[in-house]
């Protein structure tokens, strides 16, 4: 056997041809022994060596993430330490040469003495500086990369606590890593909410998701930043594992800061709400027309009420104008195509107002507006459709009102006219009478009446425009107005026609005048005379029934030709007529309609082409009819003093004076204003009134009427005239009488004036 000598230096020589670094260390960390290649990687001498402890701090030793560990930290005094071997710890060593660090692979395996103590301690080390310098290089990128991201990259433990956080995260959460390290996504400070910015179930939290199941997950969230504002964040979490590893070793959650699109989003979202409300008040269609190489070109863009303007759908129109004649008949048709053509020359709007045919709604009018823009595909025009029927039947009935305004006008000068001649003949009918007796007595009564309806008709036919007059109303029996004009209708109507009558009220007191109740029945019968005109079995009928306490109905029906809508409008317009020449002037209905105003009513029409017509008057009930007892008329007292009669016509003045002188006054003649001046100026004896008519040629009567009272202010006017005007201003006129006048009424009006 060899020597102990001999193997002492065997094991030595042995331990310096090794390919490793040894060194001995005893238990108080004194290096007893380094080999070669010990030596060799740390860039020490042997005698360097065992100068030294392993805890020394000239080691400068770092872990394999490059931090300071601390001395009773290194292998060898650890394994005193704690008795165990500590293997394959990579740590890096300050070399003593003074240069780079050593990267080394470190075990340390203690030997203990037979108490169990550790005697010394075994430390082995390779080289790994090229492995380790790569896998610090690929640990510098994997940081860079991480800092680097423009993604927010959040690390989280199993349990869900944050361990790292790149500096995106931080910049989007508004928190330093040292903020975040320990937080769960559940912290409250995160007010977690899913898209709709409900508070989010912790179980549907990405990084939850996938530390539950392994699996990723991903969804928007929003997040309360550290400054308090939200922001909304697309987040992804994934497990992460070790190489080779099943087991879960965090979570890696990434998110891209969503808040600006979001917020835009949901900007456009609001802005288009905001369009569709104002594309849904706008009352027709907002399009877009592109007059293409296509004959007919086509629709892009179409929005708002094309259902309810023009009975078809929005999407119908989109690229074809097929529907669109479906509406329109051929010449409309033809006049939209010509004003298109006519834009597309000159480069100008579309303006044009068509007739149309609603599918559900019958006739209407649309205007149709575009304006165009040059675009690569032709040209295109933006504008709007709008429903203009309203407007065209203000219009209508604007023309309608100021024809029957030209109308009235008109009516009153021949009014005026008209009710000067009889206010010649009704006094000198008077005065007749009085010198009569017998039959020519009653000749001349039944003139006179003729003369006084023939007033009364002026003034309603006034009526029908702008003038007003006073009339003495009453309650009236419709009953006995209606039976009374049935029975003047069979005497004079065609034999042929069959008259049908269902009274069912033994009274009906109404508001009115037996003269104008009895011309609207016998209107209304007139009118349905003339409808039934060629009828097989032609019928009248009139109905009259209690509508409830407070009304009652009047209904007069026939059988005849019926009405279309339009006349049906235009029922009531003074002059309209649809009956030929000779048959029909148009004021029959509108003087009944008047009527029915006065008394309070309302009237409506059913009638239909071929369906017959009937109108139907609805009047209020008035308290029971009272007939006064007939009292004879008291004979006139004389009058006093002179009066000045100022008329341009002959007749009326003559008329006037012989009414005049009977009631004992002495009448003194005026042809116009300036005469009447004349005369007042220069002196009427014992002048007590003065009687001027208003419509004269020259100086009219409103011009006089302020002269003459300047000239005689104590000597009252009295104005006449056979239509007021209704913007007349009589200021300074005691009374007005309208012609033509009886003799009652003009005594009386004298007698007030010159009493007062």
């Amino acid at each position: 056997m060899p020597s102990p000598a001999a193997s002492s230096l065997d094991w030595l020589s042995t331990l310096q041809l090794v390919d490793v670094g040894v060194v001995v260390q005893d238990h108080t960390h004194r290096i007893l022994f380094a080999n070669a290649k010990a030596t060799e990687l740390l860039g020490l001498s042997a005698d360097e060596f065992v100068a030294r402890h392993t805890n020394d701090v000239r080691w400068d030793v770092v872990n394999e993430r490059g931090l300071p560990i601390a001395a009773d930290e290194h292998p060898g005094p650890e394994a005193v330490r704690t008795g165990q071997a500590v293997r394959s710890r990579i740590l890096g060593v300050r070399r003593g040469d003074g240069a780079a660090r050593a990267w080394i692979l470190v075990s340390a395996i203690p030997e203990l003495d037979g108490a169990g103590a550790v005697r010394r301690v075994n430390i082995t080390f390779s080289d790994v500086s090229d492995t380790q310098r790569a896998l610090l290089e690929q640990e510098a990128e994997y940081q860079s990369v991480f800092r680097a991201m423009s993604e927010g990259v959040v690390i989280h433990e199993v349990d869900g606590r944050i361990r790292s956080a790149n500096p995106s995260a931080e910049l989007v959460l508004g928190l330093s890593l040292d903020e975040m390290t320990g937080r769960t996504p559940m912290t409250p400070g995160w007010q977690l909410t899913d898209e709709q910015g409900e508070p989010i179930d912790p179980a549907q939290v990405p990084s939850e998701i996938a530390a539950r199941t392994g699996v990723p997950a991903q969804r928007i969230l929003g997040v309360r930043r550290a400054n308090g504002e939200r922001a909304w964040l697309e987040v992804r979490a994934d497990p992460l594992r070790h190489p080779g590893a099943q087991a879960l070793a965090g979570v890696v959650a990434t998110f891209t800061d969503i808040t600006t699109e979001r917020e835009a989003t949901l900007a456009l979202a609001a802005s288009r709400q905001q369009i569709q409300r104002v594309l849904d008040a706008v009352p027709g269609v907002v399009y877009q027309y592109l007059a293409d190489d296509t004959p007919l070109g086509r629709m892009t863009f179409v929005a708002g009420r094309a259902r309810e303007l023009l009975g078809v759908d929005e999407g119908a129109l989109i690229g074809s104008l097929q529907h669109i004649p479906a509406v329109f008949d051929d010449e409309e048709m033809g006049r939209l195509h010509r004003s298109i053509r006519h834009a597309v020359e000159v480069q100008g709007p579309v303006d044009i107002e068509l007739r149309m045919m609603h599918p559900e709604n019958g006739k209407q009018w649309i205007r149709i507006y575009g304006v165009p823009t040059q675009t690569p595909d032709g040209l295109l025009f933006t504008g709007v459709m709008l429903d203009v029927t309203a407007q065209h039947r203000m219009a209508d009935a604007l023309r309608r009102t100021q024809r029957r305004e030209a109308m009235a006008d008109m009516a009153g000068g021949i009014a005026h006219n008209f009710n000067n001649m009889l206010a010649v003949i009704l006094p000198n009918i008077q005065l007749a009478r009085d010198e009569s007796n017998g039959v020519t007595e009653q000749h001349l009564a039944d003139a006179e009446r003729a003369a006084l309806s023939a007033a009364d008709l002026v003034r309603r036919m006034l009526a029908l425009g702008r003038a007003e007059y006073g009339q003495q109303i009453a309650a009236i029996d419709l009953v006995a107005v209606a039976r009374e004009a049935l029975h003047i209708c069979r005497q004079t109507f065609d034999r042929g026609i069959t008259f049908e009558e269902d009274v069912q009220l033994t009274s009906a007191p109404v508001h009115g005048t037996v003269s104008t109740l009895q011309q609207l029945i016998l209107n209304l019968l007139l009118n349905a005379r003339d409808a039934v005109y060629g009828v097989k079995a032609p019928t009248l009928s009139v109905s009259l029934h209690a509508v409830d306490d407070e009304h009652v109905e009047l209904v007069v029906r026939d059988n005849g030709a019926g009405m279309s809508e339009e006349v049906q409008r235009r029922i009531g317009e003074p002059f309209f007529t649809t009956k030929p020449p000779g048959r029909g002037t148009g004021l029959g209905l509108a003087s009944a309609f008047h009527a029915v105003a006065e008394a309070n009513g309302t009237w409506r029409v059913e009638s239909a082409p071929g369906q017959g017509t009937a109108f139907h008057i609805t009047l209020p009930r008035r308290a029971a009819v009272t007939v006064p007892a007939k009292v004879e008329e008291p004979k006139l007292a004389s009058l006093e003093g002179t009066v000045l009669i100022v008329d341009d016509e002959p007749m009326v003045r003559t008329a006037l004076a012989r009414q005049l002188t009977q009631c004992g006054m002495r009448a003194v003649l005026a042809t116009g204003g300036a005469d009447a001046l004349a005369q007042v100026r220069a002196g009427i004896d014992n002048l007590q009134v003065i009687m001027l008519d208003l419509s004269m040629p020259g100086m009219s009567g409103m011009e006089t009427l302020p002269l003459l009272r300047a000239a005689a202010p104590h000597v009252p006017v009295v104005a006449m005239s056979g239509h007021v005007p209704h913007d007349a201003v009589l200021d300074g006129a005691a009374a007005i009488l309208e012609k033509p006048m009886g003799r009652r009424e003009l005594y009386d009006t004298l007698e007030a004036v010159l009493r007062n």
